[in-house]
């Protein structure tokens, strides 16, 4: 496991926008995903590709940013998973969204299918690798 390191990230335009979102949303997210939103809103991680618990290879995108403004925000597909009882956090290149599931990480695809990937956020970006 190699350190992550985050590239074109977009300040948060609105220092409060995660506690308002919590709020808005009555969602409660983890405080090692609030952390890394702060940190890294929007950001692309380096390394970048994760396997889910079922073995198979994935992309991160990019993490969904807090700034309505911005083109990949948590704000266009909230009100679609908020139904589903999951957050979503990332995306991965081809439109699939990383999610906390409870604690829990999965992958959502779009063919309305979740998938295991790691048992909290910081085992998520822990599990970050490079493809060789």
């Amino acid at each position: 496991m190699s350190e992550v390191h985050w590239n074109k990230i977009k300040p948060l335009t609105n220092l409060d926008a995660v506690t308002q979102f919590e709020s808005k949303y009555h969602i409660t997210i983890p405080n090692d995903l609030k952390n890394c939103i702060i940190e890294h809103n929007g950001g692309r991680p380096s390394p970048n590709t994760i396997k889910t618990k079922n073995g198979k290879e994935y992309d991160v995108k990019l993490l969904l940013s807090y700034n309505p403004e911005d083109i990949e925000t948590v704000y266009k597909c909230i009100s679609y998973f908020c139904e589903k009882k999951l957050l979503p956090f990332a995306v991965d290149s081809s439109g699939n969204y990383y999610c906390m599931c409870g604690n829990k990480v999965v992958l959502w695809v779009q063919s309305d299918e979740t998938y295991d990937v790691s048992d909290s956020f910081s085992a998520f970006i822990s599990g970050l690798y490079e493809l060789s």
